[in-house]
Parts: structure tokens; sequence; C-alpha cells
């Protein structure tokens, strides 16, 4: 017996996403997006560094106010659900470029951060072709996203004086390491969850 839909669930709730593009939480997004290359501009470019860390905060600060508001207004949108973890992920690129062009980190650690995000993402046109949704982002990985953006902001943060500042440098290794952690932690849990979808979609009898 096919599953009926939540008829109790209002239009735009995140049990029932609706199909809208131009949402206030779809804008938030956007306009999210439109800051990455200003900080890019203005750290690559400008060699201002102190203002691109001002412009990033502002990116990575606000990562949770679309999110709430399509929530709390019941404008949860599939097209919002899809582009706000890709906006993400060039955030967190973004922030990796200048940290690599300007020396503010080893280079391990943005590569630890990439390799990451590159496998999830690879995985998510594979999960399509075999109609598997993409798995729920957790509270583990929302955490370890988060930890990775203040590590990221606090390594940018520390190259506004130069040499480098040495406590905010600190900071940054402490909110890097246990973030690092719990991003991995999510990942392989995305890779179970996604992997066992797989399993049960082709142990289902096909109609013949």
């Amino acid at each position: 017996m096919s599953k009926q839909p939540d008829l109790s669930a209002p239009v735009g709730s995140s049990a029932n996403p609706s199909d809208a593009i131009l949402t206030i939480p779809n804008l938030i997004t956007f306009a999210r997006l439109a800051l990455i290359p200003v900080f890019l501009w203005l750290a690559l470019a400008k060699d201002n560094i102190g203002a691109a860390w001002v412009v990033g905060f502002v990116l990575g600060s606000t990562d949770w106010i679309d999110g709430r508001v399509a929530r709390r207004f019941n404008q949860v949108s599939k097209l919002g659900a899809a582009i706000d973890p890709f906006f993400d992920r060039l955030a967190v690129a973004a922030a990796a470029v200048v940290i690599i062009a300007k020396d503010l980190a080893p280079l391990w650690t943005v590569v630890v951060v990439l390799v990451r995000d590159g496998l999830l993402l690879a995985m998510l046109p594979f999960l399509s072709a075999h109609g598997v949704p993409r798995p729920t982002v957790s509270k583990v990985g929302r955490a370890g996203s988060f930890g990775v953006m203040w590590a990221f902001g606090l390594f940018i943060g520390a190259g506004i004086t130069d040499p480098p500042t040495d406590w905010v440098r600190v900071l940054a290794w402490l909110a890097f390491f246990p973030a690092i952690v719990l991003s991995y932690i999510a990942a392989v849990d995305y890779a179970r969850t996604a992997l066992a979808s797989l399993r049960a979609g082709s142990e289902t009898p096909q109609a013949g």
C-alpha cells in the first residue's frame, strides 16, 4: 500500500516542502551566496583581510537564519533544502582558498575538510540516479560544519595582523579538531544511511 501524503502538514512545512522558488529563506540564501565573491575579492584582490573577515563573519554567522525563517513561516522549499548545504560548502571552500593563498594554516587542515565535503557531494548524483534521497543533515553534521566554519574564520582572523595573532590561532585549533572529528563521524553515518537505503531499494520486489 502506498504511503498517503500528510494532509495535516501546512504547505511549505518541513514535512511537506513546497516547490516555491522566490521565498524569503531562499532570498536570504542567495544573498549569502552573493557575499562569497565579495569575500574573495577583499581577501585576494584588495589584500584586506580585516574587511574580508567581517564579510566572512556575516556570511558564516547568518547560516542559521534562512533555515529558521523557513520553519517559522512555513516556507520550507525543495530548492532551499537542496541549495543551502551546497552554498555552505562553497563558503567553506572560499575560506579554504584564502587560507591557502595567505598561508594562514597548514595545507592538510584544508585538505581533510575538502576531501570530506567532496566525497559527500560526489555521492549525491549516484544516490539520485538510484532514486535514493539524500541523507538528512544530522545534529552532529551541523555541529561539525559549524565548528569548521568558525575554525577557518579564526585562522583568517588571526591573519589580520602580521605576524598572525597567536591566541586567535590557538582558538582556531581548539575549534578545528573537535569539528573535524564530528564532521567525519557524520560523514560515516551519512554513508551508512545511504547504503541501507540502497540495499532496501534493491531488495524491494519489482512489479513484473
